[in-house]
């Protein structure tokens, strides 16, 4: 038995001491099934393509055993340059990745920077020309210091393409083509995304060579450990749901996902008029305001953050209560990254789905992803009277037909064996009256 354990805990997966008791000080004690995978692979100089579960532990299976190739003994490290590089698509990615990062290297004896646009380069021209060895950064502002030459990514041992998916669908493949190129076929490369689409893969076959593939769910595999909840209501009746669910549950820590921006600023205003202390989160928000609000929902001192699909992608929210979409989202994807804030690390979750009878085209490709999963949850004070009746949208009324009468034939057929119209003659005027005769009693009589 206690070797078992030895074999399921970070010791057994070969990392230097140092790396392990900054494991055991941040809490980490058994490494998720990625890390398994993929660290022993990056460990052996490998470059891989990794898709796996949102809320896997991705970034601590690719960060752990680069940090061990550049200092595998922990000595004190005499030259600072870029030896690290890892590429995150959004700035409140980057920052979250950064923090992760930075206590890990620093135990390391190694410099780190992030470097993310929004602001001038000042501050980070200086650091860079200190010397760092791990750098996070986003794409254009990467892009930026390598044209200016403070980076040298011919010097980078590691490079590192994260959320890979979501740079494509940001429009930063030119950014990742250009930068790729820039580097040496000896660096080792590592793509990592929840999805990996046919466009990530061309990609990574087209500038990493060999290139190993890592895949532990299939695409699209949302996990085990969320609960699912769906609530049929009427649309004009969503934002009392929401306020009701958050009560009645006792829910402290909730992130709301809406479809736009627009509709985000609503949801807040209406949650606010009932003394929710609540934190907006959307594209045209300037970046410091992003940031004081992901921290006080952090901190708790949020106790609601809505927001639109850019908090769908990566951020770790500790402690998160549930998940609550507003309303279901026209790509699935987005749906498995919503949802895949809660349930993370092997954590059980809990995500609830406000739907109504406009949404039954995206609740039919909702019910593709999850099937049976779901749990209908029918409220009366809520849900359309339709679906008080009969149940779920899943599963619609269906229509009564009207029975089909049989057609009245007519007594004589005008039609010829083809099929076609004839002309009509007397002796076809005298058997219609013939036959009108026969069924009419009064006719009869005349006769």
């Amino acid at each position: 038995m206690a070797e078992k354990e030895t074999n399921n805990r970070f010791s057994a997966l070969k990392l230097n001491s140092v790396l392990l008791d900054r494991l055991h000080k941040e809490g980490y004690n058994d490494p998720t099934p990625v890390q398994k995978r993929l660290i022993p692979v990056l460990l052996a100089g490998s470059s891989a393509i990794v898709s796996a579960q949102t809320g896997s532990g991705k970034t601590l299976a690719f960060l752990l055993p680069l940090l061990h190739q550049v200092n595998p003994d922990a000595v004190p490290v005499a030259h600072h340059y870029t030896k690290i590089f890892i590429l995150s698509p959004t700035k409140e990615l980057a920052q979250q990745l950064f923090g992760i990062a930075k206590p890990f290297a620093e135990a390391l004896g190694l410099r780190t920077a992030l470097l993310q646009g929004g602001g001038r380069r000042t501050g980070e021209n200086s650091i860079l020309k200190r010397g760092v060895d791990v750098v996070v950064a986003t794409p254009q502002r990467a892009l930026e210091h390598m044209e200016a030459r403070h980076i040298d990514m011919k010097s980078v041992k590691h490079f590192v393409v994260d959320e890979a998916d979501m740079m494509f669908d940001m429009g930063f493949v030119s950014y990742l083509e250009t930068i790729f190129s820039m580097m040496t076929e000896r660096s080792q490369k590592v793509i990592v995304s929840a999805t990996v689409t046919p466009r990530v893969v061309k990609l990574a076959k087209g500038y990493i060579k060999p290139l190993k593939r890592i895949e532990l769910d299939p695409p699209g595999k949302i996990a085990d450990t969320i609960t699912h909840e769906l609530f049929p209501v009427v649309r004009s009746q969503k934002e009392a749901l929401l306020s009701w669910l958050i009560s009645s549950r006792n829910l402290k820590r909730v992130l709301v996902f809406v479809r736009k921006k627009e509709l985000a600023d609503g949801v807040a205003e209406a949650l606010r008029s009932w003394d929710y202390k609540v934190g907006i989160l959307h594209g045209e928000r300037m970046h410091q305001e992003r940031k004081k609000t992901l921290l006080a929902f952090r901190e708790g001192r949020i106790a609601v953050l809505v927001a639109t699909d850019i908090a769908a992608r990566g951020l770790d929210i500790p402690e998160l209560d549930a998940v609550i979409n507003y309303d279901i989202p026209h790509v699935k994807h987005d749906f498995i990254h919503r949802v895949g804030r809660t349930g993370r690390a092997g954590k059980e979750g809990v995500a609830m789905t406000l739907v109504s009878p406009e949404e039954i085209e995206q609740l039919v490709d909702l019910h593709k992803v999850l099937g049976e999963k779901i749990k209908e949850v029918i409220l009366p004070d809520f849900a359309p009277k339709a679906i008080k009746a009969r149940g779920y949208l899943f599963q619609p009324q269906r229509r009564k037909r009207k029975p089909v009468l049989p057609k009245k034939e007519n007594p004589v057929s005008v039609l010829n064996k083809k099929g076609k119209k004839r002309k009509t003659t007397k002796r076809d005027g005298f058997k219609i009256l013939d036959a009108k005769k026969a069924k009419s009693p009064k006719l009869r009589k005349r006769k």
